[in-house]
């Protein structure tokens, strides 16, 4: 019997080198390193940055930064490449801010316009093929709320599906109920965006179905229930206690695939 858990190439990463699910902007305020301004001006273009940290006079990092230079030969249209010396303190903001003071060094992230982390890849890049790395809009979003440590109540829905109230109100009771105070994020996609087509299958989900859906993701990326058409939050919220109480889910999906 196949595992639930997520094929999430980014959170699976963070996890391995040790990176807590704190959000990538949680941080203290301090003095803005050269490092956080390319990452923010990528973000203001919105473009993915590419950051790879590193140790001068280390054979590993040497090595990672060849890579990463073949990379930006061919993903420079797409994102701005930056580097940050782990010894310069002026960069400790920054390194606090994505967890690379706790994990291994040499260091490469990928990281969406909206701060998401999409892959992370530490001692080593072993591909030359990085593109699933840029993932859609949506699952963007809700990598964010699952690095932030909460659940995404995934609104799959548009003016074409059936029963589309019944399932955002189901969404939004979830989130407002007490036992999940602070702990639910809403994210909406169009079920008719072909960019989004990848990860709404992934998510187990049917873009074509003619009712509104509404899967949630729980951290590090396991899908814990689905529902199709007309639901109740009292029903999302009874499946969810029984899900995350006993360890089932629906399945998992990721820029990496689904079990």
């Amino acid at each position: 019997m196949q595992r639930n858990r997520i094929i999430l190439a980014t959170m699976t990463t963070m996890f391995v080198i040790g990176i807590a699910l704190v959000g990538p902007w949680a941080y203290t305020a301090s003095k803005t390193s050269p490092a956080e301004t390319a990452i923010r001006a990528a973000a203001k273009q919105n473009r993915y940055a590419i950051v790879t940290f590193y140790k001068k006079s280390d054979a590993a990092s040497t090595k990672m930064l060849a890579e990463v230079k073949k990379l930006q030969a061919k993903y420079s249209s797409r994102a701005n490449f930056v580097k940050v010396d782990v010894d310069n303190k002026v960069h400790q903001n920054v390194l606090s801010q994505y967890g690379a003071d706790r994990s291994p060094i040499p260091l490469t992230l990928v990281i969406a316009p909206n701060g998401a982390i999409t892959a992370g890849y530490p001692n080593e890049i072993k591909k030359t093929d990085l593109s699933d790395a840029f993932v859609s809009t949506g699952m963007a979003e809700v990598l964010k709320v699952l690095q932030s440590g909460k659940l995404a109540a995934v609104c799959v829905q548009n003016s074409k599906t059936k029963h589309n109230k019944e399932s955002l109100d189901a969404a939004e009771g979830l989130k407002s109920d007490q036992r999940f105070t602070g702990a639910v994020e809403i994210v909406r996609i169009d079920p008719s965006d072909k960019g989004e087509s990848k990860f709404i299958q992934q998510c187990k989900a049917d873009a074509n179905s003619d009712d509104a859906q509404l899967v949630v993701i729980a951290p590090p990326g396991r899908i814990v229930g689905r529902f199709d058409g007309a639901t109740s939050k009292d029903a999302v919220v009874a499946s969810l206690m029984k899900s995350l109480g006993g360890g089932g889910g629906g399945g998992s999906c990721g820029p990496g695939g689904c079990e």
